[in-house]
């Protein structure tokens, strides 16, 4: 008796350990943030255009027309985690990190000012 019931436990962690897992990701979105890379043109409020931008970085995440002004906005998501899966118990964790530019443009498409996020995302 005192072998079934120590085989029974032995099928029992097994099963156990082979209902387990474990998981790792990562990944991005949004666009390619060019707007970190090294060859980037230097921007000049005043003088730069918005066809100008958009030939450098590509089309924008968005755009957000303002009152007098419109905004282009780039945005780039990267996203790590990991997790723990067990039969009864489950654990992730994720992190999300943004990186971002903005450009606002007057009424006429010339650059008024411009910004980037602190936080920077390998290119």
């Amino acid at each position: 008796m005192k072998i079934q019931c120590w085989m029974a436990g032995v099928v029992l962690a097994g099963a156990l350990l082979l209902a387990s897992g474990c998981a790792n990701w990562d990944g991005y979105a949004g666009v390619d943030n060019l707007w970190r890379t090294a060859d980037v043109p230097e921007w000049t409020p005043g003088e730069t255009t918005a066809d100008e931008v958009v030939k450098s970085l590509g089309p924008p995440s968005q755009l957000i027309p303002l009152h007098d002004e419109t905004a282009y906005y780039y945005m780039r998501e990267g996203k790590t985690g990991r997790g723990l899966m067990l039969l009864v118990w489950n654990m992730a964790s994720q992190e999300t990190k943004y990186d971002r530019a903005i450009f606002f443009f007057d009424a006429e498409g010339v650059l008024t000012t411009f910004s980037y996020s602190k936080e920077v995302l390998p290119h």
